[in-house]
């Protein structure tokens, strides 16, 4: 496996592919919905286990100079548990260092909260509910 920066149009394209896949069409939102207005100013790393076709892809973006955001990290089902997760959470951490965060931020489904934890996320609040359906918990870890 190899995490790699999307940089074509071809690696965007099977990147939020994957992103939609696994985060949005199971709740049946459009493609599309996988993206925001913070897409140009973020760093996206896709893993990928063969020639530059994700697995798993994650993005970070900055809240502010101190505050980094982990957001819409995905995984295809079938290469689940196979640490393609955590070794897109660690790069991403490594970026945010890089950018000089203190801390990351991020907001975890429910059924991910013991992923995020096993990496040193704690959980500080309740955060929003996807879908009405997809309950959220805010997790931040301390980088330095």
């Amino acid at each position: 496996m190899h995490i790699l920066t999307p940089e074509t149009a071809e690696d965007f394209e099977r990147y939020f592919a994957l992103r939609w896949r696994i985060l949005r069409q199971p709740w049946g939102q459009p493609l599309g919905s996988e993206r925001d207005t913070l897409e140009t100013q973020s760093w996206h790393r896709m893993a990928c286990v063969e020639e530059r076709i994700p697995v798993g892809v994650a993005r970070l973006h900055l809240n502010n100079p101190e505050q980094a955001q982990i957001r819409y990290m995905a995984v295809e089902h079938d290469r689940q548990r196979q640490g393609i997760g955590v070794a897109l959470a660690l790069e991403l951490e490594k970026v945010a260092r890089l950018l000089g965060a203190d801390e990351i931020v991020l907001h975890a489904r429910d059924d991910s909260i013991g992923f995020y934890e096993h990496l040193g996320y704690r959980v500080t609040a309740p955060a929003h509910t996807l879908y009405e359906t997809i309950r959220h918990s805010e997790m931040h870890k301390r980088l330095r």
